[in-house]
């Protein structure tokens, strides 16, 4: 949206210079984008007169003008323009006068003097495009200055307005705003009249859709002389508004939109055929626009047609066909109240962005319809004559407005700020809001143009907008806090987590379901427990044991590359029992791969039961004892034990069973683990970085140094660098000898890199390498092997 600040003044009883406009509305919610500054134009850029005019002896394209500038004698310049003739009124800029880019000065053209320049638009920068110099309006005073007789004295607001208020896409709806925020007084509308309806309508109306248009209302005006000349006033607003003109009625149509936000329609009365019908296109139709565009309808659009022709795309863009020009005499102005929900996406599903739409799919103001039309039918009539007709309206069920109650201590409570009942009071004055005084608040009934105030909520904001957002104080958060004291017996869940991660493991979150065939043969549970209504197929049950979450997150991962994987999980089994449902919380684990990283100084290695043993081991402060008992079926019965604790089992630790790693098509070996969460001691937490979703990166290096060098402190060197993205270095082969020279060796460094949240791009993996090579040739002398 965009308008012109001398046009928004007109609608004040004060000058808008008396207040920060663009704080006022960026205040209010309508954010100023730009803001273009038309008074930049010198005072020596002047109307002027073309009073003669000849050919340049020495060029075929120039022409000597003389031109009346309202001083004593001629002006003489030499111009190019194709369109300069004698008597036409054209801005003359004179010598000393600066440009956007240049100064005019005194000089000579192929020989001929020349003391100006006759301008185009866009030299002026008041246009994009220009074609030769610009034609002012015939009754400007000569010798006056352009600024003055284009009324350039003026700034063009560009705004963004947000979906939800499409009543501040006019500049009546902009004035109101302002209105409520400021203590300038809004001037009321001036409702246009016709004096006089000379005839009947003879066109007639079907409205099939009226869910989609519960208001349409037509006019037939005649004998109208639409070759009258637009007058200069309403192309500037126009203009200044981003639309262009066209023609006096289209011009009048798009008129009214620009200052009341809703949208009008002319139709050549001539070109319509029988009845006006408002429906649904049918799928196949076509329709040439305005814009010479075709589109072909799917077949739930909103049409405007006749008996024969479907005239226009309703709320969008009209057709070709039945388009008003300059040599229409008989129109048919319709203005209409069409739904928003029926409008929403239909034109951006045919690649059209129009004033029209951009108003219709937020929603217009349905009590104005008919005023708008009367409106728009005066001024038609003011500008190019014609009879008017009676109106026809044809309404159905418009939408309700119904009553909000806004209660003064839901306002505190949202804002955290107290504002009394006046205040409230007189913000629902300045916004023009019907309401009743009640106890302990307002029932307010929002206005028609309003579609975005719904819940009190939507009151509440609109009370602190016009109240202003930057009265309230930044205050601190306080609260009273004191210091709890430690259990000295048992840890938390997260201590255990924290316990988890220091040994290696990464804790991993699964759904409480699981599919029931996992759980009857995988879990040995036959007393399921099912759901009634799962999110999915694959998760109709609870899981009594977690391994089979645990299972499919060790698939993930090995499928993703990951060649050493301890994944770990604190959570809840389910099962029945006689009096209902028991639910205990247990820690669950998965190993998987090497047992420890590729280095130089161990050969590779995987995992074993003894090592998951250690783990558990290490996780709890009292002694764990392990026996040969039974053990669930999904564990190897050679491979597995039972653990005990104080001679109370606890869970269980083993292998996985060969058939179910065969199901699974596990190559290697996977050990699980499950022991009852309330049993296990204290331990003290480290902290852990939580895992990407993306893979690393991984990048080895070799480097030659001094035999005496550390590989510790060359690795400690790099972390000390902090490179982003690094997440490790380490050392993993040594090698001396051959290639080699006396006292030196050759280290091999792998470093991996990885980014939480994107995927590192080569250029900055072969940085990081750079980083890393340079510390170590700064610090320790190394060179790339």
């Amino acid at each position: 949206m965009q308008f012109s600040k001398k046009w928004l003044n007109e609608f004040f009883d004060k000058d808008l210079n008396g207040i920060d406009l663009s704080n006022t509305l960026t205040q209010g919610g309508l954010e100023v984008e730009e803001i273009e500054d038309l008074s930049t134009i010198s005072d020596l850029v002047v109307v002027g007169e073309i009073v003669e005019i000849k050919k340049h002896p020495n060029a075929d394209r120039l022409n000597i003008c003389q031109v009346n500038a309202g001083e004593k004698d001629n002006l003489q310049i030499v111009c190019g323009a194709p369109n300069a003739r004698v008597g036409i009124k054209i801005p003359c800029a004179k010598v000393g006068a600066k440009l956007d880019k240049f100064e005019i000065k005194q000089a000579k053209l192929r020989g001929i003097d020349s003391s100006g320049m006759l301008c185009s638009a866009k030299e002026l920068n008041i246009s994009n495009e220009s074609e030769g110099i610009l034609e002012l309006d015939q009754n400007s005073k000569v010798g006056e200055t352009l600024k003055n007789c284009l009324s350039l004295d003026d700034q063009i607001f560009h705004l963004s307005i947000t979906p939800n208020r499409p009543d501040c896409l006019s500049m009546r709806g902009i004035a109101k705003e302002i209105s409520a925020m400021t203590d300038l007084n809004y001037r009321k509308e001036i409702n246009k009249e016709i004096n006089k309806e000379i005839n009947k309508l003879n066109i007639k109306v079907n409205v099939i859709n009226k869910t989609a248009c519960p208001l349409y209302c037509l006019r037939e005006i005649r004998k109208v002389n639409n070759k009258n000349e637009v007058p200069g006033w309403l192309k500037e607003r126009l203009k200044r508004g981003g639309i262009d003109s066209i023609n006096p009625v289209v011009d009048v149509t798009n008129y009214m939109m620009l200052e009341h936000g809703q949208p009008t329609h002319a139709f050549d009365l001539d070109k319509i055929k029988g009845v006006i019908h408002v429906r649904n296109a049918k799928k196949g139709e076509t329709l040439l626009l305005l814009n010479h565009q075709e589109i072909t309808f799917f077949g739930d659009e909103l049409v405007i047609a006749d008996d024969e022709n479907i005239l226009a795309l309703a709320g969008i863009m009209g057709g070709l066909e039945a388009s008003v020009t300059n040599d229409t005499t008989n129109i048919l102005v319709e203005s209409a109240f069409f739904a928003p929900i029926n409008l929403s996406g239909i034109a951006r599903r045919h690649s059209l962005n129009t004033e029209s739409s951009h108003r219709f799919e937020r929603g217009v103001d349905f009590q104005y319809t008919l005023d708008a039309l009367n409106e728009t039918s005066a001024l038609v009539i003011d500008l190019c004559d014609g009879e008017p007709s009676v109106i026809l309206k044809e309404e159905s069920a418009l939408p309700e407005r119904n009553k909000i109650m806004l209660r003064s201590e839901k306002v505190v409570q949202i804002l955290g700020l107290y504002i009394d009942e006046n205040e409230i009071k007189k913000t629902l004055n300045a916004l023009k809001f019907s309401f009743e005084e009640l106890e302990g608040g307002f029932q307010v009934t929002p206005p028609s143009y309003r579609f975005d105030i719904n819940l009190e909520e939507d009151l509440v904001e609109e009370v602190i907008r016009i109240y202003g957002f930057d009265k309230i104080e930044a205050k601190p958060p306080t609260a009273s806090t004191e210091i709890l004291g430690l259990e000295s017996k048992n840890r938390s869940a997260y201590d255990i987590k924290v316990a988890m991660a220091a040994l290696g493991y990464h804790e991993i979150v699964s759904y409480s379901f699981i599919e029931e065939s996992l759980e009857r043969e995988f879990h040995e549970n036959k007393n399921l427990i099912k759901l009634d209504n799962p999110i999915a197929s694959q998760m109709s049950v609870m899981r009594s044991k977690l391994w089979g979450s645990h299972i499919d997150a060790l698939t993930y991962n090995i499928n993703r590359g990951q060649a050493q994987i301890r994944l770990f999980e604190i959570a809840s089994s389910y099962t029945k029992s006689k009096s209902g449902y028991d639910e205990k919380q247990v820690l669950s684990g998965v190993v998987y791969g090497s047992s420890y990283p590729e280095q130089w100084g161990l050969k590779s290695k995987k995992i074993d039961f003894y090592e998951v043993k250690g783990d558990l081991e290490t996780l709890s402060a009292e002694e764990l004892t392990f026996k040969k008992n039974k053990v669930p079926g999904a564990l190897h019965p050679g491979q597995s034990a039972s653990v005990l604790k104080n001679d109370k089992p606890i869970g269980w630790v083993g292998q996985l069973h060969p058939k179910w790693k065969q199901k699974f098509d596990i190559q290697e070996d996977v050990f699980l683990f499950e022991i009852d969460l309330g049993p296990l001691s204290k331990k003290a937490p480290k902290e852990f970085h939580i895992p990407s979703k993306l893979l690393p990166i991984r990048k080895d290096i070799s480097v030659v140094v001094d035999k005496d060098i550390s590989v510790d402190d060359m690795v400690q060197a790099v972390k000390k660098a902090n490179i982003n993205y690094i997440r490790e270095v380490k050392a993993f082969d040594i090698y001396e000898g051959k290639n080699i020279e006396k006292d030196k060796k050759s280290i091999a460094f792998l470093i991996l890199m990885q980014d939480t949240y994107k995927t590192l791009e080569e250029g900055q993996v072969n940085n990081i390498v750079k980083k890393v090579l340079k510390v170590l040739q700064q610090q320790y002398k190394a060179t790339l092997r």
